[in-house]
């Protein structure tokens, strides 16, 4: 598997290949319930982890473009508009391929097309409520989406009104803006609404994009104190490190023993927990970023992973465990039998995940440099 980038930040591909996998691992639950009770419970403590990670990790990332677009002395919409059509030309491709190939699968196991689908095309699917049961990972990318929209425009907004105001700082009110907002939105639920379990909580909060926007915005902060106190973060980054590890097992293991849950301390969960749990993931980051791997296996490895982690998202779950299942009933899959069947599906999963990386996502996305496409779009490749 060649796909390797020399010019990517090994701990940032170790963050993103351990999301995709903490997901994968996840969902595999869905496989039987005959799983031994520790493996069981791992599972179902996975996945939250996992997507928080990636959102985090973007957030980050985009902040890093947001944060030199602005700063450019010619900066206009032009930029936001170039912005948004490079995330789109990396994003869009691949949702509406495995959109078109999820349909197809809905309709052979079922004999009709899912409901609502023009939802799923304008990314609306889980606006104000939990997406329907049709392709449900696609509620983290609609999130993304809006994310990637909201800030940009608020920044190009408060620049054309204000071009000689520092920018630097428009970027953290802008950041603190949309952070504040969306917990907004989590305390009107609170005072509004109601969740009985953790699986309403994860159906009404966690999973809605009113109460979500704001995820990706915990990474753009985190962008902003690296930017700005970088020497600082670096030699704290242990103890950050330790802080954001305490956090995490706090949240994700010794929450529910110590008496924290949506049933007892509804407050909490609905309105500080997924907070906290973006602010301890982003005290990780700066020794990720700095982190070095003298193993070549090991940085192929979790390059590769973290390369294939768009598709194996979008393929995972509605798609290939989805149609697995249907062929190749599992439930009442015990010991040796379910763990060749999980690890099947596991194999199945990386290898079409790669195919689809290889020969369909990276093409795709490498477009977006090249002279046609850039004329076409009104730009001069510099």
């Amino acid at each position: 598997m060649n796909i390797a980038n020399k010019k990517r930040n090994i701990g940032l591909d170790v963050a993103r290949a351990i999301a995709i996998l903490l997901v994968l691992f996840s969902h595999t639950l869905w496989i039987s319930d005959h799983y031994p009770k520790v493996v069981s419970s791992a599972m179902k403590l996975s996945g939250t982890a996992g997507v928080e990670i990636f959102f985090i990790i973007s957030g980050f990332l985009i902040g890093k473009i947001v944060w030199r677009e602005i700063l450019l002395p010619d900066f206009s919409f032009k930029n936001v508009k170039h912005f948004l059509l490079r995330r789109w030309f990396r994003t869009f491709p691949n949702y509406y391929l495995l959109l078109f190939v999820n349909v197809l699968v809905w309709y052979f196991i079922y004999g009709e097309f899912p409901e609502k689908i023009y939802k799923y095309i304008l990314y609306v699917q889980n606006f104000a409520d939990t997406s329907l049961p049709f392709y449900r990972v696609s509620w983290s990318l609609a999130v993304e989406q809006f994310s990637y929209i909201i800030g940009p425009i608020l920044l190009y907004g408060l620049i054309s009104f204000f071009p000689k105001k520092n920018r630097d700082k428009f970027y953290l009110w802008v950041t603190i803006f949309i952070l504040i907002c969306f917990t907004l939105t989590k305390v009107w639920f609170y005072y509004n609404k109601e969740v009985a379990n953790i699986f309403e909580w994860n159906e009404s909060i966690r999973k809605v994009l009113i109460y979500r926007l704001d995820a990706v915005y915990w990474g753009f902060l985190l962008r902003y104190f690296y930017n700005k106190y970088n020497d600082w973060m670096h030699r704290k980054e242990k103890l950050l490190l330790l802080v954001g590890l305490f956090g995490l097992i706090f949240l994700n293991v010794l929450r529910v023993p110590l008496g924290i849950s949506v049933e007892q301390t509804p407050g909490f969960m609905i309105i500080f927990y997924l907070a906290i749990h973006s602010i301890s993931i982003c005290c990780v980051i700066p020794y990720l970023v700095s982190m070095e791997m003298k193993s070549k296996m090991g940085v192929k490895f979790f390059t590769t992973i973290s390369l294939i982690s768009y598709s194996l998202y979008l393929l995972h779950y509605t798609i290939i465990l989805h149609s697995l299942k249907t062929v190749f009933p599992s439930e009442e899959l015990k010991g040796v039998y379910l763990w060749l069947y999980t690890f099947l599906y596991w194999g199945i999963t990386i290898l079409f995940s790669y195919l689809l990386y290889k020969y369909f996502e990276r093409p795709i996305t490498n477009l977006r440099d090249s002279p046609k496409v850039l004329k076409f779009l009104g730009y001069s490749k510099n």
